[in-house]
């Protein structure tokens, strides 16, 4: 959770997914992301956002724009780059802001495998580990741990859920089989 020195906002992003909540403090007059919600299966996000952050407002930033924008463009299937400048990673511990920050560098089209995210990272055999890291990735989208799957090609989990992690990768232009299997071919070296 986030210092109780620092009043915690919320924006609501309408989407094509549903609402995305987007959680954000102010620090040193500008606003800095600490927390991606993606939408629920039949848990509305305004439920969650004020269960987990008892005492959230309800606030927009001018310079958040711009990043919601983002966000939806990118869930209706444009190319996107989005930057860390308004990302506060200071609450990610260090291994796991390795493994986000590798896991940015998966180009859109291409997936890879946990184990192989894990050697980049310079952590051998810490699968495992990656996948905690990525299952408590505080930025959804933006880092994009829904292009991370199984060595097997298949999708693993995803905390939205194994339907938008299939949406994401199709919409962009990584198909899986009837058996939710990517091919070898959308393996990024």
């Amino acid at each position: 959770m986030v210092s109780k020195t620092f009043r915690v906002f919320y924006q609501l992003i309408p989407s094509a997914l549903g609402q995305i909540g987007m959680l954000w403090v102010q620090k040193n007059a500008a606003p800095l992301i600490i927390h991606i919600l993606l939408p629920q299966k039949d848990i509305p996000i305004i439920q969650t956002i004020s269960k987990n952050w008892p005492g959230v407002l309800e606030q927009s930033h001018e310079k958040l724009k711009k990043l919601c924008l983002q966000i939806q463009n990118f869930l209706e299937g444009s190319p996107v780059s989005f930057s860390l400048e308004l990302i506060d990673m200071t609450l990610c511990y260090d291994f796991q802001k390795k493994v986000l920050l590798e896991t940015r560098q998966i180009h859109r089209g291409k997936v890879i495998c946990y184990g192989r995210l894990a050697d980049r990272i310079l952590a051998p055999g810490a699968a495992r580990a990656v996948g905690s890291a990525l299952a408590r990735n505080p930025f959804p989208l933006i880092i994009p741990c829904h292009r991370v799957i199984k060595s097997t090609g298949y999708l693993g989990n995803f905390g939205g859920g194994s339907e938008m992690k299939r949406f994401l990768l199709q919409m962009e232009g990584v198909p899986s089989n009837a058996r939710e299997k990517i091919g070898p071919e959308y393996f990024q070296k």
